[in-house]
């Protein structure tokens, strides 16, 4: 059987949530036959890392430890036991499998071509019926989903990642000196710690950050090694030797809707290793991307490097790709400093560097990502509660508002702690800018 290519992207991207899959309660026989059938029709069409590694996924899910010895003489016996079987449970396997083979190939003519192949392990009556999921499938308004309501989740589940994968997906490129919070710049708008942050060099190659469709509490990484449930360790011990892939679902104040990457590079003026500069730059000429992310550190603004780096990117990139972000606006003193003069002065000496209208976007990074945390649950340690609940404080108060440097954002009666607060931090405006609207 031919195997095709599939967009590789697409794929790395996929949220598939087995918590409450419909197979989990069976008997382990009937879990092992299901589990082989899925493997017999993924690997006829695909053995990439990401199939073989989702295969995995579900092969723990089942805990087939005890995979049948003889399946290879006896596989196609055990894929009819699988779909021809007419009793009232088990006749429900063959559309269970199905999603499930939709939701690791996610290509259409893939899934075209092992629906043609399951249809000869089935009656003509049970292939007839067995288009109505075919159907459901596709997203035709027509199938009769009240006859497969067994396996509605798992088709929802598929038709979310579909028209996901149709999506077209919008690229940002983040670049900085180094401290100026670009890592917890990037885990805020993700809503999660994947980066690295730290006063070290965190970054030492590109990295790639995708979103998912919707939270399945997995995360993909392909550097030296592949996984798509990758744990804390795995993302803290990578090897910048290889550029660095990592997918997850992004927790946006309001919906993501479409596919986003964030690509992020090394700070440009690191004096351990020169070359994180030179593949910094190397990405900022190359990459396909919409809109450069330039962090600035309030605390350093107007360095020679910065200067340096921002001469360098008037040579270099299209000046109404970028935004300039401003962080660490959290440590500013209302005594000594004023947010509203230190932001003007930035935009005089941007002009004065040729960006005639330059976009600002001040922040605190760090608040952003507190926010989100407790806002989704996560659990904070004492002091990472302690430092959000003063700076719930410091934000409460009128010379912190950073909403009124961004247009349209203002703070409205009925808006509760979290969205008050993403608002006054600056989260809210940059992600409107970002993800849902028009600069």
């Amino acid at each position: 059987m031919k195997k095709t290519m599939i967009d590789e992207t697409v794929r790395f991207t996929v949220s598939v949530d087995l918590t409450h899959h419909p197979m989990s309660n069976v008997k382990a026989k009937s879990k092992n036959q299901y589990y082989l059938a899925l493997e017999y029709f993924v690997k006829e069409k695909a053995t990439d890392e990401y199939s073989i590694s989702r295969l995995e996924q579900y092969r723990e899910k089942f805990l087939c430890k005890n995979i049948i010895a003889e399946k290879d003489s006896n596989i196609e016996n055990i894929v009819r036991a699988v779909i021809n079987s007419n009793q009232s449970r088990k006749k429900r396997y063959r559309y269970w499998l199905m999603c499930d083979i939709a939701l690791i190939l996610v290509d259409d003519s893939l899934i075209e071509q092992v629906s043609e192949e399951m249809q000869r392990f089935m009656t003509k009556r049970q292939w007839k019926q067995f288009g109505i999921l075919l159907q459901a499938l596709k997203g035709d308004d027509k199938a009769d989903y009240k006859s497969i309501v067994f396996a509605e989740k798992l088709v929802q589940q598929f038709r979310i990642n579909y028209n996901f994968s149709k999506e077209p997906i919008q690229r940002y490129i983040v670049t900085a000196n180094m401290s100026a919070g670009k890592s917890t710049l990037i885990n805020a708008l993700i809503g999660k710690t994947l980066t690295r942050t730290s006063q070290e060099v965190c970054t030492g190659n590109k990295c790639y950050l995708y979103n998912k469709p919707f939270e399945d509490n997995c995360v993909h990484l392909k550097n030296d090694t592949y996984t798509i449930n990758a744990s804390s360790d795995d993302l803290t011990n990578i090897s910048w030797e290889y550029e660095l892939n990592v997918a997850s679902f992004f927790r946006g104040v309001n919906e993501i809707k479409y596919r986003l990457c964030i690509i992020d590079t090394p700070g440009v003026n690191s004096a351990i290793n020169r070359n994180h500069g030179r593949i910094s730059r190397d990405a900022l000429k190359n990459e396909q991307y919409e809109k450069v992310l330039y962090i600035l550190n309030a605390n350093k603004l107007g360095t020679d490097d910065e200067i340096a780096h921002l001469k360098w990117i008037t040579e270099n990139v299209q000046k109404d790709k970028v935004i300039f972000i401003i962080n660490k606006l959290d440590d500013f003193n209302v005594v000594d400093d004023n947010i509203s003069m230190s932001l003007s002065r930035v935009k005089n000496d941007l002009v004065m560097l040729g960006f005639e209208n330059p976009v600002i976007c001040p922040i605190s990074a760090y608040f952003a990502l507190l926010i989100k945390m407790k806002s989704y649950g996560d659990k904070l340690t004492d002091d990472e509660l302690d430092e959000y609940l003063l700076y719930t404080k410091k934000f409460s108060k009128s010379a912190y508002d950073l909403s009124k440097y961004y247009d349209g954002i203002h703070i409205e009666s009925g808006d509760d702690e979290v969205l008050k607060m993403s608002k006054r931090c600056g989260l809210y405006g940059l992600e409107k800018i970002l993800f849902g609207g028009t600069i």
